[in-house]
């Protein structure tokens, strides 16, 4: 299967009408797995007021995520970024109920979320009433003191400076997030940081190098602010990487998001790290599918900085992408698509003692789910061994649908294996070691399992003896 990731302004553009080739692509497509994220359900409850009329439209869309992605979903369990069923509707719930929690993190508001637990309550307060007379480290209050960064200090904390201790700090942050996410306060920030750093927000908007301008300009000022990164703490390393680099080229100018609260949609802070919430999550899949041209110019360059294997299109690129690569249900072309393949110069080789590895990458998914060939000449033997297997995303994982319906394919194309097992069963699939399934004809044998987390397809000519795994 082929995993894509749409951004939520493609999926609400075609439940309202547009893009309808590609809708009618997408919908109960066997190729694609289509996963949503905890970030489609922020979009969707950014605005949430609790009208009659908003929960219908609200509802309408939750019911479209369910359709088009068959309720599986992206979030982070505490442990890392997983791929589950969770019913949209009962996520946004929860967002809600999370969202109301946490709207006031000051210590008095922290303390309000225990008022119906006596005992809880008591215990707490005496920590919390502790925290509040400590003072805030001797740095902060210089900062505020300092010519050249009081201003910016007042914006970032207001009302810290007149009270300097934790609870000022609580309460100040409570006012900043407030400021951030449902005010404009991040127009002011980045403002703030654009100025400091002497960055000219005109140049850098549609630079080719935004990283190289904004790294120049911290060369200069002999300052390195990747050392107040904070630690990785609530998700995976990889996934903070994405996010914080996304934010920085948005708090540097570079195709800076509109920040606006007067009139249609409120734009905020929040908007922006959702759209790098959405890179994160979508580095996990093969393609990710976004329309709004700024967070897509950002996407790309923060995909091009870190490596990230996830092709970045727009609606119609994607569409001319799948009917060009993707739309194919012939067996027999596939077959011919390897034939040409192996006979072509299009490959990569590295040498080792034991032997030379050559790679074919192409921008097919062979039986909807092998993007890459492998081919292994040992140094000693004139034995070879030749595979199918995954030119996989970045930050990929593979789960049990992807595989049954890989066997599923093939057992339509190739009839039943020799063992007569089947379609996948139940809770079969093990990605260290599953022996999979085989189908034999005159002098080849067609192996599929999977070694060390790797699902790939064996071509085992008669008279050669089997290859484990070499990738």
């Amino acid at each position: 299967m082929i995993k894509v990731y749409f951004d939520w302004n493609v999926l609400s553009q075609m439940k309202n009408g547009k893009h309808v080739e590609l809708k009618e692509l997408i919908l109960n497509n066997e190729n694609l797995l289509i996963p949503f994220s905890t970030s489609h359900i922020n979009d969707i409850s950014s605005s949430f007021k609790g009208t009659q009329k908003q929960q219908e439209y609200i509802n309408s869309d939750l019911e479209f995520i369910s359709d088009i992605t068959n309720e599986y979903c992206l979030f982070n369990n505490g442990k890392g970024i997983v791929l589950d069923h969770y019913p949209p509707k009962e996520l946004f719930e929860q967002n809600i109920s999370d969202k109301n929690t946490f709207k006031d993190i000051s210590i008095n508001g922290l303390l309000e979320n225990f008022e119906d637990d006596e005992l809880t309550k008591s215990l707490v307060k005496s920590i919390f009433d502790l925290l509040k007379s400590i003072p805030i480290e001797e740095s902060f209050k210089q900062a505020f003191e300092t010519p050249e960064s009081s201003e910016a200090m007042e914006k970032m904390f207001p009302g810290l400076k007149e009270n300097p201790t934790m609870e000022g700090f609580f309460e100040s942050f409570s006012k900043m997030n407030f400021n951030l996410n449902e005010l404009e306060g991040y127009k002011d920030l980045r403002k703030t940081v654009q100025s400091g750093t002497g960055i000219n927000r005109d140049k850098i908007f549609d630079t080719q190098n935004p990283f190289e301008f904004i790294q120049k300009t911290y060369d200069k000022l002999g300052f390195n602010p990747e050392q107040f990164y904070p630690e990785y703490q609530n998700a995976p390393k990889w996934f903070d990487d994405i996010t914080n680099t996304y934010i920085k080229l948005d708090m540097h100018g570079y195709q800076e998001d509109t920040v606006n609260i007067k009139k249609g949609r409120k734009e905020t802070f929040k908007n922006t790290t959702d759209d790098a919430f959405h890179a994160a999550f979508a580095s996990t899949c093969n393609i990710y599918v976004i329309n709004d041209n700024r967070s897509y110019k950002k996407t790309k360059k923060v995909f091009e900085k870190l490596k990230i294997n996830t092709r970045v299109f727009k609606p119609n690129e994607f569409l001319e992408f799948y009917k060009k690569f993707l739309h194919n249900e012939n067996p027999s072309l596939d077959l011919k698509i390897i034939q040409d393949l192996l006979r072509s110069n299009s490959f990569y080789d590295s040498k080792s003692e034991d032997g030379i590895f050559r790679t074919f990458y192409f921008p097919y998914f062979l039986f909807g789910f092998f993007n890459k060939i492998g081919v292994f000449y040992p140094t000693n033997s004139e034995e070879t061994s030749t595979f199918l297997s995954q030119d996989k995303p970045t930050n990929w994982f593979i789960i049990d649908e992807e595989v049954k319906r890989l066997v599923k394919r093939m057992l339509t194309y190739f009839g039943n294996d020799i063992d007569n097992e089947g379609e996948l069963r139940m809770n079969e699939f093990n990605k260290d070691k599953w022996n999979g399934r085989k189908w034999k004809f005159e002098n080849l044998t067609l192996r599929l399992q999977s070694i060390n987390g790797y699902v790939q397809l064996y071509f085992d000519f008669e008279n050669e003896k089997p290859a484990g795994n070499k990738v």
